[in-house]
């Protein structure tokens, strides 16, 4: 999943939903994409248990370990991939795409596994089954377009431009969530006795 986050910061074209913050945030202060993403989901974890109140499974801590493998995979792979070539468009749109794919096969196998997931994932999780009773892929596009919002709007106060949100953006939030619940749908039969 790391792959698929350091994959549309490096297409330029606009980075996925759960890198747009944190790559917004990247651009205003001296601190990497991974470190914010980590923070940004210590959050959500927070969130989750606020939510989920006496129901939180204390399980689901094991989201912390998770994500700071995460973070610093994303650094990583952005450092590791920095040299792909994005010089025409096409190339771009195809690492895009790539990371996209990438992204929402990562979620739709954590949601198949139903064991510990990223906190942002996890929250989507929780607000699809708990607060509004929705589908989880449906919850996770709006949850996607949300944080491009709030990057957006970040990025406008203390940038005055829009950085990191483009196309790319806008695709990924559209797709990742359907990538990962087809995903999680055409493999359940892996779950099945």
């Amino acid at each position: 999943m790391g792959l698929g986050v350091a994959l549309s910061v490096i297409a330029s074209l606009g980075t996925s939903p759960i890198s747009c913050f944190p790559y917004v945030v990247s651009e205003i202060l001296p601190v990497s994409v991974g470190t914010v993403t980590f923070i940004m989901n210590f959050i959500f974890l927070l969130a989750q248990i606020a939510i989920l109140k006496k129901d939180f499974n204390p399980w689901q801590v094991l989201q912390l370990p998770a994500l700071l493998v995460f973070s610093a995979c994303i650094d990583w792979n952005i450092m590791m991939f920095s040299w792909l070539p994005i010089d025409t468009y096409l190339l771009q749109i195809i690492w895009m795409l790539a990371g996209c794919l990438i992204l929402g096969t990562g979620i739709g196998l954590l949601l198949l596994a139903d064991y510990v997931m990223m906190p942002a994932d996890y929250l989507s999780r929780t607000i699809a089954s708990v607060v509004v009773k929705k589908d989880f892929g449906k919850v996770k596009v709006a949850f996607d377009v949300t944080l491009v919002c709030i990057a957006a709007v970040t990025s406008l106060v203390f940038l005055h431009e829009i950085v990191g949100i483009r196309e790319g953006s806008l695709i990924a939030a559209l797709t990742v969530g359907i990538i990962a619940r087809t995903v999680a749908a055409k493999l359940s039969f892996l779950l099945k006795n």
